[in-house]
């Protein structure tokens, strides 16, 4: 749609080429024309900027080459080579000045704002939109000026600063009422929608992302985007099937698209939408797609920023040596010109030479602090590759210990139902009673695994928020150790629960139940027959405690600390020769800190252990 939209446009543009005769506005018509291509057919947009350059320059129209440089620059953007970018906004920006071009600095001011952006440099980004709103008059530049608050919209958004994005947003749309342009109108839409989305507001989220959609000049990124945050607004509303749908048809977009800032938000989306069904292989594996990819854009930005930083300084260093050259040359036409003057020459000179000195001095000391900032620029580059090296690495190791448990529960399922399918007319009622038990324990194992693991892996998500609501303790407590009756049972254990029938918390249903059930299990796992797991709660120094006690074999205090603070794999038998695979703690304990919470443990070898997870207690 947004290309069928585009078509009337291309068409005029190439109509008046054809009938012009003035290279200065065929210039400025081929570069309109690459504009137009940018957003669906950016192959095509540089060819046809190119030709508005090559023309531009042969008939020397300055400012025709400037606003060309301006648009390659954009298209570089586009294409996420920054580098290039910024070079091509550095020819442009020193024609504007020359010829006093308002307009042109402030396009320029508004793509190196772009630029920074991103580059998530929203502390820069700002600055440059604020410059490029000083060279404009807003009743007279209506168009740049509703592009400018608009883009200042989306860095707020970005800078988290959700009442401010939503501001400018709506000043947007009230510069907009009587303008055609409707990819504008598209884009300050998406930006008032996603606004509304992070602030709770989802039905006019969802109106304001149904009107951007709607625009027939939509560039397909914010379309795709829009639809994204569309689907989560719906979940959070409860309506699962319009966000599955809302996301139908858009891979091969965003495949073709080649957009990994659009990929991440639409792998975010269809994570929380498989979530929302509790389908979570699904789910987990958009988990393990956006923190690849999360990764790679990092990657990318820290490069790109580390290139930028090194154009910046080669630029400088190119205008203080054009003045150097340009000092030379005054300082020699001023000696020819000065000959006749014999003393006043001479002293004219040494004025000048004085000068050259404080002015190479100045270069080389601002050249010095230059260096040193890019030093300590690269210090600190270098410092988080280093970090982001020990995560990945961490990460690897906690995936590659996880995909090897994972296979021990799954090959017991496999060759129990393979012992089945070959043996079933054998077996007797009661062997096929025991089999299925089993199964079943192995089915419940892998299951508590997956979901230890994906409740972990969204933890970890940057932006995640925690859902919470209210609970009613005991209840939740009592379904917990009811879904667990069958290895009580097996074990003769006793369930003492002191738990009052009004005890309520306010948490992340989610999280309190798989930390919970892990305590349960553990308490189970390791107390030996007749043995007794007793529940009790107290609220101090605003945080809930709820502590699971057990009369069990009981843990050394260095074992504790080696799964809890070291968070180091161990794993024993428990009292029925039960297995575990060592990561449920640990799991458990990062889940809990996300919270704002932990989980603590006290213990006697012999006599029993408490396991205690504590909550901050959260104010409605």
């Amino acid at each position: 749609m947004g290309i069928h939209a585009q078509t009337p446009t291309i068409d005029s543009l190439k109509q008046k080429i054809s009938q012009t005769k003035n290279d200065s506005l065929k210039s400025y018509l081929y570069q309109r024309l690459g504009y137009e291509y940018l957003y669906f057919k950016p192959d095509s947009a540089l060819f046809y900027i190119d030709k508005a350059i090559t023309i531009a320059e042969a008939v020397k129209n300055e400012s025709a080459s400037a606003t060309s440089y301006n648009r390659k620059g954009t298209y570089y953007v586009f294409q996420s080579k920054y580098p290039e970018a910024i070079v091509e906004f550095q020819k442009a920006l020193p024609i504007f000045k020359k010829v006093e071009d308002s307009v042109g600095l402030a396009e320029t001011y508004s793509n190196l704002g772009a630029l920074d952006f991103y580059l998530r440099d929203y502390d820069s980004a700002l600055d440059n939109f604020q410059e490029a709103l000083n060279h404009i008059d807003s009743l007279k530049q209506v168009n740049l000026y509703t592009k400018l608050i608009t883009n200042m919209s989306g860095v707020y958004r970005e800078k988290k600063l959700y009442d401010s994005s939503l501001y400018y947003a709506k000043k947007a749309i009230d510069q907009i009422k009587n303008d055609k342009e409707n990819r504008i109108v598209a884009v300050t839409y998406f930006n008032l929608g996603t606004a509304q989305y992070f602030l709770n507001q989802y039905e006019t989220a969802i109106a304001s992302l149904n009107y951007a959609i709607a625009q027939p000049e939509i560039p397909i990124q914010f379309e795709i985007l829009s639809k994204s945050y569309k689907s989560q607004a719906l979940l959070a509303l409860g309506k699962v099937e319009e966000a599955e749908d809302v996301l139908q048809n858009l891979q091969s977009q965003i495949e073709n698209l080649h957009d990994q800032y659009v990929t991440l938000e639409f792998y975010k989306a269809k994570q929380k939408v498989f979530e929302a069904k509790d389908n979570t292989t699904e789910a987990l594996i958009y988990a393990k797609k956006y923190i690849q990819l999360n990764n790679e854009i990092h990657n990318r930005e820290q490069t790109a920023i580390l290139q930028n930083i090194k154009v910046k300084f080669e630029t400088e260093e190119r205008e203080f040596e054009n003045k150097l050259l340009k000092t030379d040359a005054e300082i020699q036409a001023m000696q020819i010109k000065n000959q006749r003057y014999g003393i006043w020459g001479i002293a004219i000179f040494i004025f000048l030479l004085l000068v050259m000195v404080l002015i190479l001095y100045g270069m080389y000391n601002l050249k010095a602090k230059n260096n040193v900032i890019l030093k300590e620029k690269q210090s600190v580059l270098n410092e988080f590759n280093r970090n982001l090296t020990t995560i990945n690495s961490e990460k690897n190791k906690f995936f590659s210990i996880v995909a090897h448990d994972v296979k021990s529960p799954v090959a017991a399922i496999l060759s129990s139902t393979n012992m089945l399918q070959a043996n079933l007319d054998s077996f007797t009622s009661e062997e096929l009673q025991k089999l299925a038990e089993e199964l079943k324990g192995q089915s419940l194992s892998l299951h508590y695994l997956l979901e230890h693991v994906l409740i972990w892996a969204k933890s970890q998500m940057d932006g995640f928020k925690f859902i919470s609501k209210k609970i009613n303790l005991k209840s939740f407590i009592e379904n917990l150790y009811n879904n667990e009756l069958v290895f009580i049972k097996g074990k003769n254990i006793k369930i003492n629960c002191n738990i009052t029938d009004d005890a309520t918390i306010k948490a992340d249903p989610q999280v309190v139940q798989v930390v919970m059930r892990n305590l349960l299990n553990n308490a189970i796992k390791f107390t030996p027959r007749g043995g007794v797991i007793t529940f009790n709660t107290e609220e101090k120094d605003n945080y809930y405690y709820i502590h699971v006690s057990d009369t069990g074999v009981g843990m050394a205090q260095d074992k504790i600390e080696k799964v809890l603070v070291n968070k180091e794999r161990y794993t024993v038998e428990g009292t029925a020769n039960e297995s575990g695979n060592g990561i449920g703690l640990i799991l458990c304990q990062e889940i809990a800190k996300k919270a704002g919470g932990e989980i603590t443990a006290t213990s006697r070898v012999g006599k029993g252990s408490t396991f205690t997870f504590a909550l901050p207690v959260l104010k409605d």
